[in-house]
């Protein structure tokens, strides 16, 4: 083999080295491009923040409903509450009188029951009841030194869509009594739960 022919061969092979070695360098730049791109596609994705469960948050309103029953008129008893006091000898029930008519309730009077010697009873829910069904006794609502019921009084009539709070404090049943029912006259039976002395 002559010198020139040597000369050109390694040339030859000098510039396929060249060309290899710069595949191989954009294969290898290739692939880091890819696994970056594969890092930023495949990564965890970032939390979102949750939005607000309202249905369990304290601006809800409204109290918690024990009983409802609609009464004469299209108006609705909504029991929210029953305590026993501290010394377990008074059950005090709280509600809600609501209108759900189109026109105004002037009956209010038929709250206060048939007992004339209630002072103020007219106007009044004197004429409540609570009854242990279990014990077979009824209770009536208790009466201060005047005469006056221990319950919601000077009450008006409803206008339609109208809402007034009432109570009523009776006697308490046993401890071991654990429900009764309320009765308000020209409205079903509400069965009530009754927790213990607090």
């Amino acid at each position: 083999m002559t010198i020139r022919n040597s000369l050109r061969t390694a040339g030859v092979l000098a510039a396929s080295t060249l060309a290899l070695t710069a595949c191989s360098a954009d294969d290898t730049s290739g692939q880091q491009k890819d696994r970056a791109s594969e890092s930023r596609t495949t990564g965890p994705e970032p939390e979102q923040p949750s939005a607000p469960d309202r249905t369990t948050g304290p601006d809800d309103g409204g109290d918690r409903v024990l009983a409802q029953v609609t009464g004469r008129d299209s108006i609705v008893l909504i029991i929210t509450g029953v305590e026993r006091s501290a010394s377990g000898k008074s059950v005090t029930v709280s509600a809600t009188l609501k209108n759900t008519g189109t026109k105004g309730f002037f009956g209010i009077s038929a709250y206060g029951g048939t007992d004339a010697s209630i002072t103020g009873r007219m106007h009044s829910l004197a004429g409540a009841t609570l009854t242990d069904a279990a014990n077979s006794l009824r209770y009536y609502v208790l009466r201060d030194t005047a005469g006056g019921c221990l319950c919601s009084t000077a009450l008006r009539a409803l206008d339609a869509g109208e809402m007034v709070p009432v109570f009523a404090q009776f006697p308490a049943p046993p401890a071991s009594v654990r429900s009764a029912d309320f009765q308000l006259p020209t409205f079903p039976n509400a069965t009530i739960p009754l927790g213990a002395a607090r």
